[in-house]
């Protein structure tokens, strides 16, 4: 890397001075709160209560999305340059997702009411692909003829908003080495009391548009708040023992004004756990499971729906054992082979 290159990273982002403690436990972190999305959704797709995980999935995946902020602000202060950092970035989530969505529409082509020749030929199916290889999913989550018009792949929804953030990360970090950490901190407080509002008129008003804003800013909250204990690591490892109590009484809290701060509360919960549970340090040997069950739960559990299984323990841990599965499989077959090129 010549002189030139060399200013112009520096001034993208910070040098990396004391990073984060390679002995840390969010490998496993990731796969409990994939698995927590898993169970909620096994009971949602399913229509039953068997499960009944004490974390729903709406907090499981603000967790996800913490502790991705925290990885990703990490690894685009470890890149060489823009280029490789998108690029590692689209080899991360691109490949799997492209998979799964390919997989469903062939699959699920056995239960549809429509005859093969007609399904393949359908422009619904069309639409299918094409909505949901863009990402945007909401514009046709259902394959013809399946599940009576249901999603597929409900999950999906949140990847779109992740590629988004990750597009963010460089200006985030541009701020923090440009100016001061303190303007990161303000950032992440203004879109969580976007979210708080956007929340509450939702609530009050019950239009819908409201409520998908307050779902995009609420996530993204999470994911900036992983940002700013990425940029406030220190602090974090410094004072955690202090901090931890605060966050479990903000929890614990309800009201529009403690949503406020459950961002941060959550992050300090998931650092401090990260940092502080050192026999799960090693769990990560298995392989990164957390993003194949994230994206293969749903499928597969309506798979079972339409293969007629009814519900009970041994439908559940079948399901469960075939999510592993393909996990495990997409991890050491496909993802990690990508990963490494």
């Amino acid at each position: 890397m010549d002189e030139k290159s060399t200013i112009r990273m520096n001034f993208c982002k910070p040098q990396i001075i004391n990073d984060i403690e390679t002995n840390n436990c969010f490998d496993f972190l990731r796969f409990f709160f994939a698995f927590a999305v898993f169970c909620a959704h096994y009971d949602i797709l399913r229509g039953e209560e068997f499960v009944q995980f004490p974390i729903y999935a709406p907090q499981a995946v603000d967790a996800f999305f913490v502790i991705s902020g925290i990885l990703i602000h990490r690894s685009y202060c470890r890149s060489t340059s823009l280029r490789s950092y998108f690029q590692k970035r689209a080899r991360r989530i691109l490949p799997a997702y492209v998979l799964i969505v390919l997989l469903s529409a062939v699959l699920f082509s056995a239960f549809s009411s429509l005859s093969l020749r007609d399904y393949f030929t359908s422009s619904e199916l069309g639409k299918y692909l094409l909505a949901n290889l863009t990402t945007m999913n909401f514009l046709h989550p259902s394959l013809p003829g399946v599940l009576s018009g249901e999603a597929v792949n409900p999950s999906l929804w949140t990847i779109k908003l992740e590629l988004l953030l990750y597009l963010a990360v460089p200006f985030a970090v541009w701020l923090y080495a440009c100016s001061s950490r303190c303007w990161s901190l303000v950032l992440v407080s203004l879109v969580s009391l976007s979210a708080v509002l956007f929340g509450k008129t939702a609530d009050e008003t019950g239009v819908a548009s409201y409520d998908l804003a307050w779902k995009w800013t609420s996530l993204s909250s999470y994911f900036m708040a992983g940002g700013v204990a990425y940029f406030y690591r220190e602090e974090l490892r410094r004072y955690k023992w202090y901090m931890i109590l605060p966050a479990i009484l903000v929890l614990m809290a309800d009201g529009y004004f403690v949503d406020f701060f459950r961002p941060f509360a959550v992050t300090v919960i998931v650092y401090f756990a990260a940092f502080t549970l050192p026999f799960l340090n090693r769990f990560g040997k298995i392989g990164d499971l957390s993003y194949g069950i994230y994206i293969f739960h749903a499928p597969l559990i309506n798979f079972t729906r339409c293969l007629g299984w009814e519900g009970g323990a041994v439908t559940f841990a079948v399901t469960l054992f075939l999510v592993l599965l393909c996990a495990f499989l997409s991890w050491h077959l496909m993802e990690k082979k990508i990963l490494a090129r």
